[in-house]
């Protein structure tokens, strides 16, 4: 009898799994929700001796693991507050979903309701974002954008990011499909998805992104013809950007350079070239502590020391996961963060299906760039999104490569 229960509970976190998929470009309470429900269905389900084995003979999870012992550690010499260090310590286990969900194990049709669910609600985020585009969706309420910067449940950079990987989805997914409509649909969904979040959407992060995923794509799918056409578009697209004037991109790209030429020139510290001030303090502050780094949750007291006595402002967090993570545990954290990025990417030849490889390695590519300019992994929906997506990826991790 007790048997009955526990595969309940087994049943019950797989369809949470699929739910926190949805859930994730929607939802920050829900998506709270949901994962501690899946985490007290995934200990109510039993199965420990299964679920060790499936951690254990799963390369991957060792570095995310990995990557997260050394936050532990590095709370034990942190110059944050108890706090500051809490917190760090909270927002870096998101990575542990990834074991949870390599160990949950979930068979391959949950695996395909989960990205289904995740494409739902990408669709309905697209949707509504075209709709608030053209004035028919007021602003306000669940919508965070407005007119002119058309996000809906995230805010633009979040919203951006997501939409370019939804645009990479939705393509893999047209191409292995069977039945035309479908197929013709996802494509329109896929370009729609891309226009949305190079566009329409205010966020550089996202266009960078979708721009690098659709460079993969070309490549990835035409090898060394594919590298050219991706030249030849970029090369017309960078033409095309600059001969209007007035797009959002056009003048997202404009911002950047001003930005850049503020700081080259040494003008005082001002909102638009903050971010470039805050990466040359905390390369400071890596280079006095390049080993360890300042501790866990430590990045925020370092840098008001930095800048103690000086006109710039204190600051929580640089807007680079390399930074943050450098400043904090040193050139070791710095090493397991891009061990982690280059193992995820070596491995994901040895998933399920070749659309799973190119969807795990256009995952790997969007963090990668996104934490250039963002602190993913202090972000809570694209850590999270991270997390969910690598879990239940490498869940089917194949013990040598070849398919069948």
């Amino acid at each position: 009898m007790a048997a009955w229960p526990a595969e309940r509970a087994h049943r019950a976190a797989l369809w949470i799994l699929v739910a926190i998929g949805f859930s994730i470009p929607i939802s920050t309470a829900l998506d709270n929700l949901l994962v501690a429900a899946l985490l007290l269905c995934w200990i109510a389900s039993g199965r420990y001796g299964e679920k060790w084995a499936a951690v254990r003979t799963n390369p991957f999870v060792l570095i995310p693991c990995g990557l997260f012992l050394l936050y532990l550690a590095g709370s034990a010499y942190s110059v944050g507050d108890a706090k500051d260090i809490l917190r760090a310590l909270d927002k870096a286990a998101v990575i542990l979903l990834i074991p949870v969900l390599v160990a949950l194990q979930p068979p391959r049709q949950f695996q395909d309701r989960a990205v289904c669910a995740f494409m739902v609600a990408m669709l309905l985020t697209l949707a509504l974002s075209l709709l608030v585009w053209l004035g028919l969706v007021p602003e306000g309420g669940v919508i965070k954008g407005i007119r002119e910067d058309p996000s809906v449940f995230k805010m633009h950079i979040t919203h951006g990011v997501l939409m370019a990987f939804a645009a990479l989805l939705f393509t893999l997914k047209a191409s292995e499909a069977r039945h035309q409509g479908i197929k013709l649909f996802l494509a329109l969904a896929a370009a729609l998805a891309a226009f949305d979040a190079l566009f329409l959407v205010h966020g550089r992060t996202g266009q960078l992104v979708l721009l690098t995923l659709a460079a993969y794509a070309l490549i990835s799918w035409l090898r060394w013809r594919g590298l050219l056409t991706a030249v030849a578009l970029g090369s017309a697209f960078a033409a095309t950007v600059s001969a209007l004037p007035s797009s959002a991109l056009h003048e997202r790209v404009e911002s950047t350079i001003a930005e850049i030429q503020d700081w080259r020139s040494g003008k005082p510290v001002q909102l638009r070239n903050m971010r470039l001030e805050t990466w040359g303090n905390s390369l400071e502050i890596v280079r006095e502590n390049p080993l360890l780094g300042v501790g866990t949750g430590g990045f925020a007291a370092a840098y008001a020391e930095k800048v103690r006595g000086s006109s710039v402002p204190a600051v929580g967090q640089p807007e680079n996961q390399y930074l943050l993570t450098t400043v904090q545990l040193g050139v070791l954290g710095l090493a397991a963060l891009l061990a982690l990025f280059a193992v995820q990417w070596h491995l994901a030849a040895r998933l399920a299906t070749l659309t799973d490889t190119r969807l795990a390695r256009g995952l790997v590519l969007t963090m990668v760039v996104g934490c250039l300019f963002n602190s993913f992994l202090l972000d809570h929906t694209e850590a999270l999104f991270y997390a969910w997506l690598s879990g239940l990826l490498y869940a089917g991790l194949r013990p040598t490569l070849g398919r069948d």
